[in-house]
């Protein structure tokens, strides 16, 4: 499916706040860790605070940033509300750190991970933070294609690790910059746009009016596609028009997210920020906790995160409220298009093998969620031409040129000219 090769979806997802041995011993070690002693300040250590990002081939917002002492690349998520998640595997974890199992909520909240709260000092440019983050341990993926997006590659940076004073995320230049005091903010040429912070989650919630209808959701650069909604009914009455998939949705920090049903409808009228657009919107069921508004609509804008703030007689933060303001502007590298006919199948490498991940559900189905490529026209899928074959199966939109043998979850060889 093109919208989902192109834009995988990258929504890092926040911690369930229900009662289980792992969050009882994630939150008494987070006490352990959290003294309370959190603070934002500009780095007055540099002339220029701008930050600079770039936006890769799979719509991820990276940039630079020092984490503990260490130059890093990190993947900015504003849909995180850890101000850092770092991640390890067995091999590399470091010695004593203790890791809970714990639930997730977001696009695949049946998921559990193993997480550690960790103290953390981070520095930009723009402003320098101590506050504590999330260390996660992941299994040592086999595999991964250039072209395929691969959440661990990166830490990364949620919405508290910047968010402490008004800044500027700024599309038109991939910059990031602060702008000091609220009052001495110019938003002329700038809509203002509702919005929420949710103090518990810590991320911040925007309504944009969908078909005439107002959704609540989240603000979220790490997903890289465009609009998710939850709405059951739009996958059991989608019309000829939509196109219904089965399968995953893409990468989350757990992975790959669980196999389930849902729609994408290519053709939505949205009204946001004074801006009336036709734009993609992928529906989904039970599994999404949040709607989500992702980078590839977001990046339409200019975007001044702005801030009222309360501070204790220690100047300490003890309440914030956000406004937030949007600039449209024109490129046509923001805009995404589905081109018809879509491709039937995606595929990943991300388990060593060649493996589909998602199809669409059309009547002319050959294939099952979980199939294993194992040769193509005759040829066999190796450690050295896996990379080749994901990338010609993945732009290749019509199959039915191919010989494709696939192994089956349960064992079995199918073989077939789609």
């Amino acid at each position: 499916m093109n919208i989902l090769q192109k834009s995988m979806l990258l929504i890092v997802v926040t911690i369930a706040a229900t009662s289980c041995d792992g969050i009882v011993g994630y939150t008494k070690q987070l006490i352990k860790i959290d003294n309370g002693q959190r603070s934002y300040n500009d780095n007055k250590n540099v002339d220029d605070d701008t930050i600079h990002f770039v936006i890769n081939k799979q719509n991820q917002m990276l940039l630079k940033a020092t984490v503990n002492g260490v130059e890093d690349t990190v993947l900015y998520d504003t849909g995180c509300s850890s101000p850092i998640i770092q991640f390890h595997t067995k091999e590399n974890q470091p010695e004593g750190m203790k890791f809970y199992r714990i639930p997730l909520m977001g696009a695949d909240k049946k998921t559990k991970v193993k997480m550690s709260p960790i103290p953390v000092h981070i520095e930009t440019p723009m402003c320098i933070v101590d506050h504590y983050g999330n260390a996660m341990l992941v299994e040592k993926l086999a595999h991964s294609c250039d072209n395929e997006p691969y959440l661990s590659d990166y830490t990364i940076l949620g919405f508290s690790g910047l968010d402490y004073t008004p800044f500027s995320i700024d599309f038109t230049n991939n910059r990031i910059y602060s702008m000091r005091e609220m009052s001495d903010v110019d938003t002329a040429g700038y809509f203002p746009v509702k919005c929420k912070l949710d103090k518990m989650q810590n991320v911040l919630f925007v309504y944009p009016i969908i078909n005439g209808i107002e959704y609540e959701c989240i603000f979220d650069t790490g997903n890289s596609g465009e609009i998710l909604v939850k709405d059951e009914q739009k996958i059991e009455n989608h019309t000829d028009a939509d196109l219904l998939l089965e399968g995953s949705i893409g990468m989350s920090i757990g992975g790959l997210t669980e196999k389930q049903r849902f729609v994408v409808v290519p053709e939505n009228t949205i009204e946001f920020a004074g801006q009336k657009d036709t734009v993609p919107v992928t529906y989904l069921g039970g599994n999404l906790t949040f709607n989500n508004v992702g980078l590839q609509y977001i990046k339409r804008f200019d975007w001044i995160v702005g801030q009222q703030v309360q501070r204790d007689e220690n100047w300490v933060i003890v309440s914030r409220t956000i406004k937030l303001y949007a600039k449209p502007h024109d490129s046509d590298t923001t805009k995404l298009h589905i081109d018809y006919p879509v491709p039937r199948y995606d595929v990943t490498t991300t388990d060593g093998t060649l493996k589909i991940t998602t199809r669409l559900l059309d009547g002319q189905e050959r294939f099952e969620v979980g199939d294993q490529i194992v040769s193509v026209d005759g040829e066999d899928i190796t450690e050295e031409n896996i990379c080749y074959y994901y990338d010609l199966l993945t732009e290749t939109k019509d199959w039915s040129g191919f010989d494709i043998q696939v192994k089956g979850s349960e064992g079995s060889t199918k073989h077939a000219r789609q």
